[in-house]
């Protein structure tokens, strides 16, 4: 039901939903160009791999620079996923008060 929801949201709206955008902008920026109504916006697949490419390098480089960086981002990564854990916890306390 979800995945219907994020494709029809992401048909109708050419964006994807915001919990996504922030927790994958990479991904968002490829997923938003491909949808594009415009063709020429729309990257073909050499495109996308030299964005991918680009992005794993600096992504790489990133992480051997600053080992912090990567604690830093794991820990990140936790705090969203418990924020969204207690967003759900959080619905079925207001479903079971109804």
């Amino acid at each position: 039901m979800e995945r219907h929801r994020c494709l029809s949201d992401l048909r109708m709206y050419m964006k994807v939903g915001k919990e996504f955008a922030e927790k994958y902008p990479f991904e968002t920026n490829i997923i938003e160009q491909l949808v594009s109504i415009e063709s020429e916006k729309r990257p073909n697949v050499d495109q996308i791999l030299r964005l991918y490419s680009k992005e794993m390098q600096q992504r790489k480089k990133k992480q051997q620079n600053n080992p912090k960086q990567i604690i830093i981002e794991q820990l990140e990564e936790k705090l969203r996923d418990q924020d969204k854990r207690i967003q759900q916890l959080e619905l079925e306390l207001e479903k079971h008060k109804s």
